[in-house]
């Protein structure tokens, strides 16, 4: 047996490489071979066969040579196997921390937007349920007509104290819920940041325009006083010259440009409606500030004192079935109707930016997160009701 030099792993006399690593072995001396008496070897002989024959030992080191080959290169493979294994496993791993980043970073800005959709419902639903006078998600509202018609109704449960509950109650929520969005808008990550801070201008002017509208309801009640007058004095006129037809002559003659060059009554409810129709609020605003004082606070106690023009007016616009005053309550309440939206629309408008901009919010977190992982946006759910997205 031959020890390897290097691994020392014992191998067979004769072996030129070793088994187990390969390494080259020394070469024995060659014992002497034994010769059968009688038989003697010739000189440079090799044993049987003479010079030209092939011995026993070279065979074997063939063999052992061969073997330690085959084991060289089972070594070889199986290392390159390993290196190979090794290489997969730490790209994997690699590949996993990359993936697991961007899940990460996904999270935090979904986690972003959940935390804004909740607070935007507390803080501002709490505003919304207050100018309403009721529970509501802003969001469910599919038009500027629906909020005007909630706040209205808000309006009617108590007209007199509206306007101190707005201003008392209403605003003092919008300007917690504004400092309390524009902190969160604040710590946002950057991709929801521009989206956020469209938000937070939004509610500025949606404080300013419920209390542009708190001061304007105030005069509400002045208007209808003032229309319901109309109405009372102008079912007295005719054309005996009493208080009140007195006073109602003379609101005509205010009210009513070129009166005097109407031919009847027909003329007048001609003109009336057409004008309440273009644009009753400036007609009804201006005949209210300038001729409804001449009808109001009538001592109908006193002396009548006719105008000049009382005579030929009262006969050219008296008549028994009164279709004038249904025509001043038309011009009244098409101008009230139209004053509400009047009244109501810098509210309206803002309301308008601040439901858009709250949808972006939470779009721009989806829309991010799905960046970050490159991941397809999932299509949001279609409300019920909503119109089918048009085809492109």
């Amino acid at each position: 047996m031959v020890a390897c030099p290097k691994c020392r792993h014992s191998n067979s006399d004769g072996s030129a490489m070793c088994l187990a690593c390969g390494f080259p072995l020394p070469r024995a001396a060659p014992r002497p071979a034994a010769v059968a008496p009688g038989f003697g070897a010739a000189p440079g002989s090799a044993g049987f066969g003479g010079a030209s024959g092939v011995g026993a030992g070279d065979g074997m080191d063939e063999f052992h040579r061969m073997m330690a080959e085959r084991a060289a290169k089972q070594k070889r493979n199986r290392l390159i196997g390993t290196a190979v294994a090794v290489v997969a496993l730490v790209g994997g791993g690699g590949w996993l921390m990359v993936q697991k980043r961007k899940t990460a970073a996904a999270q935090v800005v979904l986690e972003a937007g959940g935390m804004f959709a909740e607070r935007d419902r507390t803080e501002m639903g709490a505003f919304w349920n207050c100018v309403t006078s009721s529970d509501i998600d802003v969001g469910s509202f599919q038009s500027a007509d629906q909020i005007q018609q909630r706040i209205e109704s808000a309006y009617f449960t108590q007209q007199k104290t509206f306007s101190e509950h707005i201003t008392s109650e209403c605003v003092p929520k919008m300007e917690r819920a504004r400092a309390a969005m524009s902190a969160l808008v604040r710590d946002m990550p950057p991709d929801m940041k521009e989206a956020g801070d469209k938000y937070v201008a939004t509610l500025p002017r949606l404080q300013a325009g419920i209390e542009t509208y708190a001061e304007r309801i105030k005069g509400r009640g002045a208007v209808k006083d003032v229309d319901q007058t109309i109405q009372e004095v102008g079912t007295a006129f005719s054309a005996e010259p009493s208080v009140e037809s007195v006073a109602f002559e003379k609101f005509l003659v205010c009210a009513i440009p070129d009166l005097d060059k109407k031919k009847d009554v027909q003329g007048v409810l001609e003109f009336l409606a057409s004008t309440c129709k273009a644009d009753a609020v400036k007609f009804m605003t201006r005949v209210r500030e300038q001729c409804g004082p001449l009808v109001q606070n009538l001592n109908k106690d006193g002396k009548p004192a006719p105008s000049k023009t009382f005579k030929a007016n009262a006969k050219k616009f008296y008549e028994e079935d009164q279709r004038q005053l249904q025509a001043w309550e038309y011009c009244a309440k098409r101008s009230r109707k139209g004053k509400k939206v009047l009244d109501l629309e810098e509210f309206l408008t803002a309301s308008g930016d601040y439901i858009e901009t709250r949808s972006d919010v939470v779009r721009a977190a989806r829309e991010a997160a799905s960046r970050i992982t490159g991941t397809p946006l999932e299509a949001p759910a279609k409300k019920p009701g909503a119109p089918a997205p048009a085809a492109e």
